[in-house]
């Protein structure tokens, strides 16, 4: 059976300070606007994601600031409301093992959502069989009361909707990223 996509309106409550994610766990959604959007984490500072290249881990979160404000990068900032139990370097090390389950972003192997998903199965004790998008997540996290604040940089907030897309969108922006990369290289 095919579900219909539905799409998932998310609610920005925050003008953005460069200073609030400098503590805490946000998810960071980068080229916001883009399908399918690029997502990697935030935590004790540093930026971690799976990508194309590779595993990106612990790049700092003024570097990713810094990128976005430069190139004008649509970016959104879903900050997690603390855990219970573990600390922010707890987080940042557990989410960086995740990112090593990994090599790269590859068709049929793994998405930038694939360690994030594991991330909030093992921490936060979530099911994610069913979760396959950012817009299939966000809901998940929303029902739980996970998500405390939403920020962004570069963005039109009244106007802004969170791209809903496929898997064979997410197969052929994988594969044109790829293009892009080797070609550079």
């Amino acid at each position: 059976m095919i579900q219909e996509v539905t799409k998932y309106k998310i609610k920005i409550d925050k003008q953005f300070e460069e200073s609030d994610l400098s503590k805490g766990l946000h998810i960071a959604v980068i080229h916001a606007t883009r399908i399918p959007p690029h997502i990697g984490m935030i935590a004790d500072k540093s930026y971690h994601s799976l990508s194309i290249k590779g595993q990106d881990i612990n790049t700092p979160v003024v570097a990713v600031i810094k990128n976005s404000t430069i190139r004008k990068i649509p970016s959104l900032f879903i900050k997690i409301k603390p855990h219970p139990t573990f600390s922010d370097i707890y987080l940042r090390e557990h989410f960086i093992t995740n990112v090593q389950q990994f090599e790269r972003v590859d068709v049929g192997v793994a998405t930038c959502l694939s360690p994030i998903k594991l991330f909030f199965e093992e921490v936060y004790n979530l099911q994610m069989n069913d979760v396959n998008y950012l817009y299939e997540l966000l809901p998940v996290l929303e029902s739980q009361g996970l998500i405390e604040s939403t920020s962004f940089l570069h963005l039109d907030e009244k106007n802004y909707q969170l791209p809903v897309y496929t898997n064979k969108e997410i197969n052929e922006g994988i594969d044109l990223v790829r293009k892009e990369f080797n070609s550079q290289s």
